[in-house]
C-alpha cells in the first residue's frame, strides 16, 4: 500500500528528477565534444597564434620561466589536449602521465559541470521537507503503518531511484566524452574517469543526505530553504578551508615546501580521481546523518509545524553542529588570521603577538554561535521574552 502511495504521488516528480539529472551528464558531454570541435576546426587560429607569436607561452620546468611555443603545430596540440595540470603546467599531458597527488582540469568547461552540486541537494532537501509543508505526512501517519516502514519506503522508492541515476548520468558522461574525444587529445584513461565517478557520487551522495537531513529537521518555510542556501554556500568553501588549515600547520613546522594535495572533492567527473579516505569520510558523514534523520522521524511531532527545528531536543546538538562548522570555515577561508600572522613571523622576522589571530578566532565563533543561537532558540527566546513583558505589564499596570 505504501509503494502504490508514494509511486501515486511522486511517479511523475521522481521519473523527472532522475531524467534531468541523468540529462545533466550527457548535455555536459555533447557541449564539451562542441567546444572541442570549435577549437579543432577554428579558421583563424594560426593566423592568431602567428600575430602573437612571442606573446602565447608555456611555463617550461627546466628553465623554470615562460618559453615562447616552437611551433603553431605544438600549441594546436597543447590547446586540444582535454585535460590539463596546474601543479606543475604542462603543455603535454598523456593519458598515462597521471598522479593521485595532482589537480586535472579540463580545458573545455561549462555551466553544467557543477549544476549537479546544486540540483541533488535540492532534490534531498525536498525529499521531506515536501511532505512536512503539504500535510503529506500527516495522512501518512493516520495509515497505521510504523514510521520506521514510512521512513524506509521513502529511501527505498524515492532516494535510491535518485542516487542510482547519479551513477548512471555520470558514468554516461564519462562513456560519452571518452569516446567523443579521439586519440590522444583525450588524454585521460577510461579507469581515471571511472575513479572520478566513484569520487564525484562520494560527494553527491554526501550533498543528498546532508541536505535531506536539513529537509527533515526544519520546517518554517523561510529559514528552511535559507539553510539549505547557506550550507550550499560553506560546503563550497569547504575544500579551501581544509588545505587552508593543512598549509597552516605545515607553514608553522616549517614544512611548507612538501604541498598538500588539493584533490580531496572531486566536484565534477574528469581526469582526478579524488582520495579514496575523503570518499570514505562523505559516505559515512551522509550515513550518520540520514541515521540521525532516521531516529528523528520517529518522534517527529506535526503540533510544530512552522518551527525552525522539529525537533525541541535536538537544538543543542544542533547549535553545535551549526557554530562548529560555520566558525570553522569562517576562520579559515574567509578571515584566516593564522596565515598572514606565520607569513609575516616565518618569512618578513616580524614579532607579533599570538593574541591576535587569537582573538580574531574567538570573536567569528562568538558571533556566529549567538547568530545560530538566535535562529535555532527563536521561538524559546520570543516565548520568554512575551512572558517578561506580560509580567512587566502586569506590575506596572
Amino acid at each position: 500500500m505504501i509503494r502504490s502511495i508514494f509511486v501515486e504521488r511522486y511517479k511523475k516528480v521522481l521519473i523527472a528528477a532522475c531524467l534531468l539529472v541523468i540529462g545533466v551528464g550527457v548535455f555536459n558531454a555533447v557541449i564539451q565534444n562542441n567546444q572541442w570541435k570549435e577549437v579543432y576546426n577554428d579558421p583563424n587560429a594560426k593566423a592568431s597564434f602567428e600575430e602573437n607569436r612571442n606573446e602565447i607561452t608555456y611555463w617550461d620546468e627546466e628553465k623554470e620561466e615562460n618559453v615562447p611555443y616552437a611551433s603553431y603545430q605544438e600549441y594546436r596540440n597543447s590547446q586540444l589536449l582535454f585535460y590539463t595540470s596546474y601543479l606543475p603546467y604542462s603543455k603535454s599531458l598523456r593519458a598515462s602521465d597521471y598522479s593521485s597527488d595532482t589537480s586535472y582540469q579540463s580545458h573545455f568547461t561549462t555551466y553544467f559541470n557543477s549544476a549537479l552540486l546544486l540540483l541533488v541537494p535540492l532534490i534531498g532537501f525536498l525529499l521531506f521537507f515536501i511532505d512536512q509543508k503539504t500535510g503529506f505526512n500527516q495522512f501518512l501517519f493516520s495509515l497505521g503503518a510504523s514510521r520506521k516502514e514510512l521512513f524506509k519506503k521513502k529511501i527505498i522508492y524515492l532516494a535510491i531511484p535518485v542516487l542510482l541515476s547519479i551513477l548512471v548520468g555520470q558514468s554516461l558522461y564519462a562513456l560519452l566524452i571518452h569516446s567523443l574525444i579521439p586519440a590522444p587529445y583525450m588524454n585521460a584513461t577510461l579507469g581515471q574517469l571511472f575513479t572520478s565517478v566513484i569520487s564525484n557520487f562520494s560527494l553527491l551522495f554526501f550533498l543528498f543526505c546532508s541536505s535531506a537531513f536539513i529537509g527533515s529537521m526544519v520546517g518554517n518555510i523561510f529559514f528552511g530553504p535559507l539553510t539549505l542556501a547557506v550550507f550550499l554556500l560553506l560546503r563550497s568553501w569547504l575544500p579551501n578551508s581544509i588545505y587552508s588549515l593543512v598549509d597552516n600547520i605545515k607553514l608553522a613546522r616549517g614544512t611548507i615546501n612538501k604541498p598538500f594535495s588539493r584533490t580531496l572533492f572531486v566536484d565534477f567527473v574528469g581526469k582526478m580521481g579524488g582520495s579514496i579516505w575523503a570518499n570514505v569520510i562523505l559516505v559515512l558523514l551522509g550515513l550518520f546523518l540520514m541515521f540521525w534523520a532516521y531516529k528523528k522521524y520517529q518522534s517527529l511531532s506535526l503540533e510544530n509545524d512552522n518551527a525552525y527545528l522539529l525537533h525541541k531536543e535536538s537544538r543543542w546538538s544542533i547549535w553545535w553542529l551549526m557554530t562548529l562548522f560555520t566558525s570553522f570555515i569562517l576562520n579559515l577561508n574567509v578571515f584566516d588570521p593564522w596565515s598572514n600572522f606565520l607569513i609575516r613571523k616565518i618569512f618578513e622576522h616580524v614579532n607579533e603577538s599570538i593574541i591576535g589571530p587569537i582573538l580574531v578566532n574567538v570573536s567569528v565563533t562568538l558571533t556566529v554561535g549567538c547568530i545560530c543561537a538566535i535562529v535555532v532558540f527563536f521561538s524559546g527566546i520570543t516565548r520568554k521574552a512575551a512572558k517578561t513583558f506580560d509580567k512587566l505589564n502586569h506590575r506596572t499596570g
